[in-house]
């Protein structure tokens, strides 16, 4: 997914499409960070909750 890096306390990161691979997500990223002359992210999912998983995890 790619998102508009956020520019203050306001602002809103959520992704606003989704792609199927990485490689397409950052042609769209650059595209927009062209069109937009501003940063935008490409989010990738770090970790998945599942209903009644019994074990924590961390990012580290």
């Amino acid at each position: 997914m790619v998102c508009r890096k956020p520019t203050g306390p306001g602002a809103k990161t959520e992704p606003r499409q989704r792609y199927s691979s990485f490689e397409d997500a950052m042609a769209a990223a650059r595209k927009l960070a062209s069109e937009h002359d501003a940063q935008f992210h490409i989010l990738e999912t770090v970790a998945t909750a599942r209903p009644g998983e019994a074990s924590e995890r961390t990012l580290l």
